[in-house]
């Protein structure tokens, strides 16, 4: 009977141990929040032609010196 028990008891309690789901559904709440965020600030910037193609050239300007940087030029 006592076996019997703690098998139950196992059985039980082990799906309230395993996070795993509850840190997938956490990953993807923030994956979410950053797509939230990326959109509201291309909508901005492609609003003013100005803004955006000094951040465009910025953003390439940082690339190519990392290319540079990993290539040894």
């Amino acid at each position: 009977m006592t076996s019997w028990m703690q098998k139950m008891y196992v059985k039980v309690t082990s799906p309230l141990h395993n996070e795993k789901g509850a840190q997938a559904i956490e990953w993807i709440a923030l994956a979410g929040v950053v797509m939230a965020i990326l959109g509201a600030v291309s909508t901005l910037l492609s609003k003013d032609e100005l803004v955006g193609n000094a951040v465009a050239n910025t953003l390439k300007k940082i690339i190519e010196k990392i290319g540079n940087a990993l290539s040894g030029s």
